[in-house]
């Protein structure tokens, strides 16, 4: 639904955006993550048709973003970082002010308002003033401005920003209902946690490039690098820390917290080895209570980008 391809934007000599390429498919959730200045909000404005990109070209669809800017906007939903709501406006009235200014009648502009205010469970709040809004009710309240014109791709900068744990959640959970309706979505965020179990896929940027795209899962595994073994035994610790010791992939084991039956154990060997290690294991007296493999995690995998690993390069 998104589509991306050859991005260039410059600031003057400055590149803000170099040669990005990716792609966001119909009804799924994308997350872009990057440090500061990787280029993320700069990405979401060109597409939202809000800044003019130097080189490339943008689909929304078969609509072109840079040849067809209004159409493009009758497709989309943009909620920018920290956007203020008007504070002397009802929520009804705030989400009806940006109907209105999509061209709709009185008449499809009370629809598409009642279904807006609904799919963000604001309509027991629609009579309040903004002004008197939590502030993750001012984020659902603009999510609701967003959703007037029933857009089919929404476009999302930090929408997790200053809520929070219960509000982060209820955001994360709305949106997944959105996306499970049909919406495409394309999120930006920090909260590297929340975009794990939001989005379907993700893109890690940095220095304006596009450097890993893709699940987590295919990007783990394109990831040449150790896994954590989680084990809880029962019984003798050092017969088990001695069998560990003469494993050839096997090192650094640790205990997990103060436990002195749960370890953290490092495999450096393929996936395939790992029936193998359980099997010698239990051959070996060793009695095994749990045994789990860790997945990387998205914080992981941002870290190991941002101190400018290569091995995750795609060009």
């Amino acid at each position: 639904m998104i589509q991306v391809q050859d991005l260039k934007i410059h600031y003057g000599d400055f590149v803000a955006v170099d040669n990005l390429s990716f792609s966001v498919k119909p009804g799924t959730v994308f997350g872009l993550i990057g440090p500061n200045g990787a280029g993320k909000t700069t990405t979401i404005k060109a597409i939202a048709t809000l800044i003019e990109p130097t080189y490339g070209e943008i689909m929304l669809g078969e609509t072109s973003v840079l040849h067809q800017p209004e159409q493009a906007r009758r497709m989309l939903g943009y909620m920018p970082d920290f956007p203020p709501v008007y504070d002397d406006l009802r929520v009804e009235e705030f989400c009806d002010l940006f109907a209105h200014a999509y061209g709709q009648s009185s008449v499809e502009r009370k629809e598409k308002v009642e279904k807006a205010l609904a799919q963000t469970e604001l309509t027991t709040k629609r009579r309040e003033l903004c002004k008197s809004l939590s502030r993750g009710m001012k984020q659902r309240a603009l999510l609701a401005k967003t959703l007037v014109h029933d857009p089919s791709v929404m476009l999302l900068d930090e929408p997790g920003a200053n809520l929070d744990p219960k509000a982060r959640i209820d955001m994360r959970k709305l949106l997944r209902k959105l996306a499970d309706q049909g919406k495409t979505i394309l999120v930006s965020s920090h909260v590297l946690t929340e975009l794990q179990d939001l989005c379907d896929e993700i893109g890690i940027m940095r220095n304006g490039k596009m450097v890993v795209s893709g699940s987590i899962e295919e990007i783990t595994q394109r990831k040449q690098s150790a896994r954590t073994l989680e084990i809880e035994i029962t019984g003798e610790s050092s017969k088990f820390s001695e069998w560990v010791e003469q494993w050839p992939t096997l090192s650094e084991l640790k205990h997990r917290d103060e436990s002195k039956t749960q370890f953290d154990i490092i495999h450096s060997g393929d996936r395939e080895e790992i029936p193998e290690i359980i099997s010698q294991m239990v051959g070996h007296g060793i009695k095994i209570i749990s045994f789990t493999t860790r997945k990387s995690k998205v914080e992981d995998l941002f870290l190991e980008i941002e101190s400018g690993s290569t091995e995750f390069d795609q060009n």
